[in-house]
């Protein structure tokens, strides 16, 4: 077991804000250039990878994942390592930027 991240999101993110927040996301992505593989932020996604044995930070503007009754559920395994500061930062721009996404507590 590792420290992951949860989220709710609705299915379908409002496309002008979706593109606020992957911008958002790109700005804050910068202090970790270095550490971050693959990254790609643009207007139907935001992807980053970093630590081995992590997983990748993803969130599509329309999402086909783990629909539930109350939205769909998402999550990354970051394992508390400092890969989970930017994907905590990239939460806190998605609650910022879509106030109606829920982030529990992280495990």
């Amino acid at each position: 077991m590792g420290f992951t991240r949860y989220w709710i999101r609705p299915k379908e993110l409002d496309v002008e804000r979706f593109a606020q927040f992957s911008a958002a996301c790109q700005e804050v992505c910068k202090d970790f250039q270095d550490q971050l593989v693959d990254a790609v932020f643009n207007d139907t996604e935001v992807r980053f990878d970093a630590t081995p044995g992590c997983e990748t930070f993803f969130i599509e503007r329309i999402s086909t994942h783990r629909q539930r009754e109350d939205g769909v559920f998402e999550f990354c395994k970051t394992r508390q390592l400092p890969y989970d500061t930017v994907v905590e930062q990239c939460l806190v721009l998605l609650k910022d930027h879509f106030p109606e996404v829920t982030i529990p507590d992280p495990s």
